[in-house]
């Protein structure tokens, strides 16, 4: 079903939208929560700090590829929003002609260096082959990741946010029932739990390629369709490639980070795993909400009503604060609790590590809210390399920890290195939203409006 943003409550719109998509991306982290479950009830702490150790490379890659499809999506959802249906399918056609291509030399970059990754993550050498036989698979396998990120960004492109979510849930529930195949039945150990979550999200491509087939007439293709204007191709290579750059960027940040981690042993490693897939689950809203505003805006920003885009800006902060709120609450009350849930683990200092890092990066979600929101309304009004500085400026945040605070304050360091680099980019985001021209523009009419009355 597609949505137009474009008319309407704006509240309604937005939830409307971001409620499937919240549960997308809650289904998405099931993937990885079940792996981590499963891996460490069934193959114990050593196991679980093999998967952690590589989790930030999992993320880059996943990242590079949800950042890639979903900036080729910006301009689908801007020609979706303007009404201009032949340049809209011109868009998707050169989604897929790129996403083949980039995938391609992504998939056999990472093949070759990856074992050198894991060297430079300082990955424990007891730990080194199980977690190398868990990420050599998601590697070889992007194309999966690739093929269905691609689909449902389209789809949400014309605001359908629902059927990627139906599709999901469906693949979510085949990953659990996969992994205790693999895992307990078939005794594939790590590996199982990556071959699990490669054939699941396969399922959930095909899916959206089913439904995309039979159920969009607007969005079929022609053969006319994949000759491309000389201009599209600048165009959606310079917002997709900004758009996986800002993700990539940033992950690149968490794998340095995670290089700093490894070296603080299995204990810290299992720990933090266990709490950063916690927290991956509480920023949700914020991608929910980052996600929503890109379509949001850049389909008003396609029709021409910068009004629009800035009373979502406003509406999407409202519900950001709210969700921040109630999981501090809950997760200063629950801690322990949830970190010995997941874990299995009755290890004291992995709880309480675990407990640590949550109690310190939750109370800035209300910063990481605002950079989050802004940063994806920037590249939705056609704002393409700023976001890329605020990423990067996180990057570097990271690096300087690793480099210089791990070493007199232990994984203290780790827990506050984030939190302050938000509040950095998040000032850097704000500043360019507001010297934006369409936004300056806006806000001048609108004080000029005030006076007159």
């Amino acid at each position: 079903m597609e949505l137009d943003m474009t008319k309407g409550k704006i509240m309604r719109l937005i939830i409307m939208f971001a409620l499937p998509l919240f549960l997308s991306n809650l289904f998405q982290q099931i993937y990885n929560i079940t792996d981590t479950a499963i891996v460490g009830h069934a193959l114990g702490d050593h196991a679980l700090s093999a998967v952690g150790s590589v989790s930030s490379i999992y993320s880059l890659v996943t990242s590079i590829c949800f950042g890639m499809t979903n900036g080729f999506a910006i301009l689908i959802s801007q020609y979706f929003g303007a009404k201009n249906e032949a340049q809209m399918k011109k868009s998707i056609a050169g989604t897929i002609e790129l996403s083949l291509l980039v995938t391609i030399l992504l998939s056999l970059i990472c093949s070759i260096f990856l074992k050198k990754f894991l060297v430079l993550l300082n990955t424990p050498r007891e730990i080194f082959e199980d977690a190398y036989s868990y990420i050599k698979i998601i590697v070889a396998f992007m194309a999966v990741t690739v093929f269905y990120n691609m689909l449902a960004s389209i789809l949400r492109a014309v605001g359908n946010s629902r059927t990627p979510l139906m599709f999901l849930i469906v693949s979510s529930l085949l990953n659990v029932v996969l992994d205790l195949l693999f895992i307990m039945v078939f005794k594939w150990g790590i590996a199982g739990a990556a071959y699990a979550t490669v054939l699941a999200q396969f399922v959930s491509g095909i899916l959206c390629l089913i439904y995309i087939l039979k159920k969009c007439p607007s969005l079929h293709l022609k053969k006319k369709d994949f000759v491309l204007p000389r201009t599209l191709v600048p165009e959606l290579l310079s917002s997709g490639l900004a758009m996986s750059l800002m993700y990539a960027v940033v992950n690149v940040g968490t794998v340095i980070l995670q290089s700093g981690i490894n070296g603080l042993g299995p204990s810290t490693i299992a720990a933090h795993v266990s709490a950063r897939k916690i927290s991956e689950i509480y920023m949700m809203p914020c991608a929910t909400l980052s996600g929503t505003m890109a379509t949001f805006s850049s389909q008003n920003y396609g029709a021409g009503k910068m009004e629009r885009v800035w009373e979502g800006v406003k509406k999407s902060h409202m519900l950001g604060w709210l969700w921040s709120t109630i999981v501090i609450i809950i997760t200063y009350i629950f801690a322990n609790v949830i970190i010995a849930a997941l874990t299995g683990s009755s290890n004291t200092e992995i709880i309480a590590t675990g407990a640590k890092y949550l109690k310190i990066n939750l109370p800035f979600y209300y910063i990481l809210i605002v950079l989050c929101i802004l940063r994806s309304t920037l590249q939705g009004i056609g704002s393409k390399s700023l976001p890329v500085v605020a990423s990067t400026l996180e990057m570097l945040g990271k690096l300087v920890t690793v480099k210089f605070f791990i070493a007199p304050f232990g994984y203290t360091a780790i827990c506050f290195c984030e939190p302050i680099t938000w509040i950095i980019c998040a000032a850097v985001v704000i500043a360019a939203f507001v010297l934006h021209p369409d936004i300056k523009s806006l806000s001048k009419r609108i004080v000029n409006d005030r006076n007159k009355k």
